[in-house]
């Protein structure tokens, strides 16, 4: 089995992490994909990290850095996190999910956090199996354009009012 290697996404990826946040269940046109991780890698604090396994990328990551008016060190968050479902269980996850958390300590974090929908229970017992704690709770509003419609729904399609 081809060794897998964590690198920065560039935008040759873009059709395999269409793939991947299809698989998450936010799909996505592969021609936006470029543009968003220009856009990301230009934002400090941040990166788009994906695992490549051959010449194949098989899960991406993204981490954010923030700083809190709390707390004099920043925080880190992970955002998105999918792994091929063709490659889960082979420690893909487990490896990018430690290459974020290193890439957030060297950056001066003190912690990580993430929020995950309820119903990813498997996703939130491999983060419990990796010393995640159950902290708090997410809360979410989407925002409705001027003609009430909701600019985007948790699956990352775009939705009308639910009172239309």
């Amino acid at each position: 089995m081809d060794s897998l290697r964590i690198r920065p996404a560039i935008p040759d990826d873009a059709e395999a992490l269409s793939d991947l946040l299809g698989q998450l269940g936010y799909p996505c046109d592969a021609a936006d994909i470029p543009g968003r991780i220009e856009r990301m890698h230009s934002r400090p604090g941040t990166t788009v990290l994906v695992a490549e396994r051959g010449r194949k990328v098989v899960g991406v990551v993204t981490v954010h850095l923030f700083q809190a008016l709390h707390s004099e060190a920043p925080t880190a968050w992970l955002t998105t996190v999918v792994v091929d479902e063709r490659e889960r269980g082979k420690g893909v996850g487990a490896t990018m999910v430690q290459h974020a958390e290193d890439w957030a300590r060297e950056r001066g974090a003190l912690r990580i956090s993430l929020t995950s929908a309820l119903r990813r229970e498997a996703a939130h017992e491999f983060y419990k199996a990796h010393d995640y704690e159950h902290t708090g709770v997410r809360l979410t509003k989407v925002f409705t354009d001027s003609a009430g419609s909701r600019r985007e729904s948790e699956s990352g399609r775009s939705t009308t009012n639910r009172s239309t």
